[in-house]
């Protein structure tokens, strides 16, 4: 197949385009397709449609504009269009998934940092370091390690995953390689899913906040799941337990989260994303010496971007060559991306 035949455009915010598609990436997709290298912008496009009336391939990411019916209209031969990055909800429309355009996505590869940066917190939070580093600013002497138990990365700690989607299986299979207990909650997954990951069904959220010392959320953001996770589940969690947070804000009820919090100094929350993200330096949370708070980072970044630049390039030779897409979306599952 003469692949050059296709032609292909980048279209998202040129701020972010060296920093998802580096030059391997680009010189990548110019092999594979006509491509002329140039970042383009939705006015490029509805401005001077004929110019792009030739467009079948569109490689995007972070900073794409939504791809309603004027934008469309303006792209009459578009049949794919392959994103850098995760969530795709703010540039989808019913307007595009009528055209039955293919849709991919690198949420698959952007769960990896996003797992890893959960492990390590599981790990630390088994170890109690967040509890060991306060102690040591307020001028506790720990010095003995003794002060307070601490459950350990072994057999019969027990961790709890809300969620079995990407980045949950990938939390479950990173944790397989350790010999602690590993238990989830996630009522749309088969006995299957659990199966393979080899972790333990646990049928409701209370049971798993009861007895788990760390409990990792991974639920996607839905209006089904606003404030899912309550006061009285974070008050159920043993001694020394600590909360995850690396989905969305808005999943937990933080004002909740916050009145726990400051009744039980022994509970820690680790979390890297807020409801109002532009709170972070002035949250009630980010304040409380049991909370360790990061500004959203646990996704892609730095050079991290670069494999969902790779991943959007391998959907592309995949997909000239006839081969299904390895994260294909469809428009419900569009919206389970958090």
């Amino acid at each position: 197949m003469n692949t050059q035949s296709y032609r292909s455009i980048f279209l998202l915010g040129e701020e972010n385009f060296t920093t998802i598609y580096p030059e391997n990436a680009v010189a990548g997709i110019q092999r594979l397709t006509r491509n002329d290298g140039h970042v383009y912008e939705r006015d490029d496009i509805t401005t001077h449609p004929e110019r792009f009336a030739d467009v079948q391939l569109i490689f995007s990411g972070w900073g794409a504009p939504i791809f309603d019916e004027e934008l469309l209209q303006a792209l009459p031969s578009l049949e794919a269009v392959f994103y850098g990055a995760g969530s795709v909800r703010k540039i989808v429309t019913e307007a595009f998934w009528a055209r039955e355009i293919l849709l991919t996505s690198a949420y698959q590869v952007n769960a990896v940092p996003v797992a890893e940066f959960t492990v390590a917190s599981v790990i630390f939070s088994l170890k109690r370091a967040f509890f060991f580093n306060r102690s040591l600013r307020e001028g506790v002497d720990v010095s003995d390690g003794t002060s307070r138990a601490v459950p350990g990365a072994y057999r019969g700690s027990k961790v709890g995953i809300i969620s079995l989607g990407a980045i949950g299986c990938l939390v479950c299979e990173m944790l397989a390689r350790h010999d602690i207990d590993v238990l989830a909650y996630d009522p749309f997954a088969g006995d299957d899913v659990f199966s393979a990951l080899g972790v333990k069904r646990v049928n409701d959220l209370r049971s798993l906040f009861k007895v788990c010392d760390v409990v990792s959320l991974h639920t996607p953001w839905l209006k089904e799941t606003e404030n899912m996770i309550t006061g009285d589940l974070l008050r159920a969690m043993p001694e020394d337990a600590t909360f995850i947070n690396t989905s969305r804000g808005a999943v937990v009820n933080e004002v909740e989260m916050l009145e726990v919090l400051r009744e039980r100094s022994d509970l820690f929350a680790v979390l890297d994303v807020l409801a109002d993200e532009e709170t972070y330096h002035t949250n009630a949370l980010t304040g409380l010496p049991n909370v360790f708070v990061t500004p959203h980072i646990a996704g892609s970044l730095g050079r991290e971007c670069h494999r969902m630049g790779d991943a959007a390039v391998e959907e592309c030779r995949r997909y000239l060559n006839g081969e299904p897409p390895m994260c294909g979306l469809n428009q419900r599952k569009s919206m389970m991306l958090a």
